[in-house]
């Protein structure tokens, strides 16, 4: 009798347990963690740096300047709007340079032309890959060029404008600081400015190649 007992109290103990197995809750499933996309929609300001080549010409001495090269360096202010992936905006940037070339009229080296400042306004387009942006930007451009006959003691410099295409890609690394890698074609068209020698057309074409940082409000 005791060993029946024992044999019912442990097929109701195995009974028990059967069913507290089948009352155990499975857990509800997480749900993966996204990562929100960024947002290039604000008000940005930052610096850049760069160099660049390039031509000039002036009616005095069109044919004896080398073809131009030099460095330069500013700040640029700007604006984006996104609507999906597409990102539009405005910019405008102001750099001081010292984009030159040398030449000979009748000594070595005794003419001289420079890009002493450039700036450029711009509406920008682009397509964003998340924290990425790839656009292209045209608008306007202008700067200061100087040229000179140095034996003659002649220089002068005019301020000129003229128009401007480019295209680049942009990395955000933070929510707020974002750097760019960007390629630009300057054209300053020509003008005529007063030296001791008489009126003379001076022109001006150059690529740039610019990197930069953006610190994005």
């Amino acid at each position: 009798m005791k060993n029946f007992l024992l044999a019912g109290a442990a097929v109701l103990a195995m009974t028990g347990a059967a069913s507290a197995a089948d009352l155990t809750v499975e857990p509800a499933p997480v749900a993966p963690i996204v990562s929100p996309v960024f947002d290039w929609s604000g008000f940005y300001v930052g610096v850049h740096g760069g160099g660049g080549w390039g031509s000039f010409g002036t009616s005095l001495a069109n044919s004896f300047f080398d073809d131009a090269s030099g460095a330069f360096g500013g700040a640029q202010i700007g604006y984006n709007y996104q609507t999906g992936p597409l990102v539009l905006g405005v910019q405008t940037d102001m750099a001081f340079a010292n984009i030159n070339s040398t030449g000979s009229l009748f000594l070595p080296n005794d003419t001289e032309a420079k890009l002493k400042w450039l700036g450029m306004t711009t509406l920008r387009a682009g397509y964003a890959a998340d924290t990425w942006l790839f656009y292209g930007k045209g608008g306007v451009a202008y700067g200061e060029l100087e040229a000179g006959i140095s034996w003659l003691n002649a220089s002068a410099s005019s301020w000129q404008v003229g128009w401007t295409l480019g295209a680049g890609v942009e990395k955000a690394f933070t929510k707020n600081i974002t750097g760019f890698l960007e390629y630009d074609y300057v054209d300053l068209g020509s003008n005529s400015i007063n030296t001791s020698l008489g009126n003379s057309d001076v022109d001006f074409t150059t690529s740039l190649v610019k990197v930069g940082l953006n610190y994005k409000f």
